[in-house]
């Protein structure tokens, strides 16, 4: 499990490639919602960014989720967004890995 706040992996290991030499990425959802004090600009810009980046972006009101998403991805949308943004992200691989 990735911690963004403490920027560490805790409990967690896996392949990067299958037996074939394929890579096996984590990836999942990102969702973000503005700050209590923020005005959703920030919003736009991020799925305006992911549109760029070419993933599927779903964009309500106050909230914003970015459908399969790569960890690399993830991280630099924090490192980017996350002083304007409340981001949480659910990321997994397929299959899932055995500890």
């Amino acid at each position: 499990m990735y911690d963004c706040l403490q920027d560490s992996y805790t409990d967690f290991s896996f392949a990067i490639f299958d037996a074939v030499g394929r890579p096996r990425p984590l990836c999942g959802s990102l969702s973000a919602t503005p700050l209590p004090y923020g005005d959703g600009h920030a919003l736009h810009e991020l799925a305006a960014f992911a549109r760029d980046q070419g993933y599927d972006v779903e964009h309500s009101d106050q909230q914003l989720t970015v459908s399969d998403i790569s960890l690399a991805d993830a991280l630099a949308i924090n490192a980017r967004y996350g002083d304007t943004l409340i981001i949480s992200c659910d990321l997994r691989r397929d299959p899932p890995v055995r500890i």
